[in-house]
């Protein structure tokens, strides 16, 4: 049964008469039974049996209507001077148990979950404190790129940051990430980048440091040599080949071309009607579980860095496409944006399509409540549709703290538009 009385700090010792018997807590909503004895209304109702009760202090049987509510006891009990609840915490206030309530809403030093959703106890007065500070939930700027991002994936963003200095595996000297491949180059500026010998061309295998490199062509002189007289006896094989090679294409591609233009002949002459395509496409495609597919991506897997739709075709007979979502961007924006890409597989039709097409295209994410905001990014731009091309990256498609706004996450679900025209140049 679960007690009824007020479990408070009182300031002077609880008198007996004003404890319940049965939770051995101060009164809540005493009652007085008919034999005289005070309990909590909700200790001492639940005892009742076919109407009637036996009191737990003297067993005196008697009717549940001859227990009354008293008042006079209520009264005296709100009044009693009581301690604050967090007082261990450091809250020095007291006052009349009635106050413990109003007290309890506004006092500084009880506890309550992070407004960042950190799911900490923090207590009210240090709230503005630990959001600045140390919720892992705070938004901090790196101290490489400026960029802003949660202090919970820092780590995750260094080490893709173009500014974050590494170690270079060759001179061990700390380097800016997006300038590594220079400092390593054969123009950088790395002490001990591995160089390759100038007769690497002739067959030589050496690579060492710049220091190393000079000993070698000190030392191989006669290997050089050798190695050079060979180089050019097979350089003057392999243009005789290629001269051969060349001719035997040239006289095959010339064939091809002739057997090319009778199938065109043929075909115009049976009256056969070129393959269409429809003009405007619209693809609309509902990505489920979104939480699930942003924490895989910050897993740094490759295999969830992106989401890919079904395939797709323009139209009858049409181009052969899908889209690709990267959730925590690409590019220049990873990290702070949702990147789109549109994608040409194999199609039935490619034979008969030509290559070539001007394209006007947008994305849509799509508002999911009824004063619908939808976020639209057009492109137009001509292209080659080729199986196996990304023909647009758009990376900047919509920023992560935009998608989090309004409705555009609705029952752990977003819904992207796709939208296409093709004009034949």
């Amino acid at each position: 049964m679960t007690a009824g009385g007020f479990d408070a700090r009182f300031v002077d010792r609880l008198l007996d008469k004003h404890t319940c018997t049965i939770c051995l807590l101060a009164l809540r909503e005493p009652t007085v039974t008919k034999c005289g004895h005070l309990f909590c209304n909700d200790c001492v109702r639940p005892l009742a049996r076919r109407d009637r009760i036996v009191c737990p202090v003297c067993r005196e049987e008697q009717k549940e209507s001859e227990i009354y509510p008293n008042n006079y006891d209520k009264r005296q009990i709100m009044s009693l001077m009581i301690y604050c609840d967090q007082q261990e915490n450091g809250c020095g206030w007291k006052g009349e148990l009635r106050e413990r309530e109003t007290h309890n809403n506004t006092c500084a030093f009880a506890d309550v979950l992070c407004r960042n959703e950190c799911e900490e106890m923090v207590m009210k007065k240090d709230m503005e404190n630990h959001m600045k500070k140390t919720c892992v939930n705070r938004k901090v700027e790196c101290w490489y790129c400026n960029t802003t991002v949660i202090f919970k994936f820092l780590n995750h963003h260094h080490r893709k940051c173009k500014m974050f200095p590494v170690a270079c595996k060759f001179c061990k000297q700390q380097v800016v990430r997006r300038e590594m491949n220079e400092h390593v180059s054969k123009d950088g500026t790395c002490p001990n980048r591995p160089l390759e010998c100038e007769f690497s061309e002739a067959g030589c295998q050496f690579t060492g440091n710049s220091n190393e490199l000079k000993l070698h062509l000190q030392n191989e002189v006669v290997c050089h040599l050798s190695l050079m007289t060979r180089h050019q006896s097979d350089t003057k094989l392999l243009l005789a080949t290629t001269k051969s090679l060349l001719s035997s294409t040239r006289a095959c591609l010339a064939k091809r071309e002739c057997e090319l233009e009778n199938l065109k002949l043929a075909i115009t002459k049976k009256g056969r009607m070129s393959v269409s395509q429809s003009q405007i496409c619209v693809f609309e495609w509902n990505i489920t579980s979104w939480s699930y597919w942003m924490t895989k991506a910050q897993s740094d897997l490759p295999e969830y860095q992106s989401i890919q739709s079904k395939s797709f075709y323009t139209g009858p007979q049409g181009y052969h496409l899908y889209l690709k979502l990267y959730p925590l961007g690409y590019g220049f924006y990873e990290g702070s944006h949702v990147s789109m890409d549109v994608c040409v597989r194999k199609g039935d039709y490619d034979d008969q399509l030509p290559k070539k097409q001007h394209c006007k295209f947008s994305f849509t994410l799509v508002d999911q409540q009824p004063d619908a905001i939808n976020v639209v990014v057009r492109r137009e731009k001509t292209v080659e549709l080729i199986p196996g091309k990304y023909f647009d990256a758009t990376d900047d498609f919509i920023t992560h703290e935009t998608l989090n706004s309004r409705s555009y996450i609705r029952n752990n679900e977003i819904v992207i538009q796709f939208c296409l025209q093709l004009n034949v140049l």
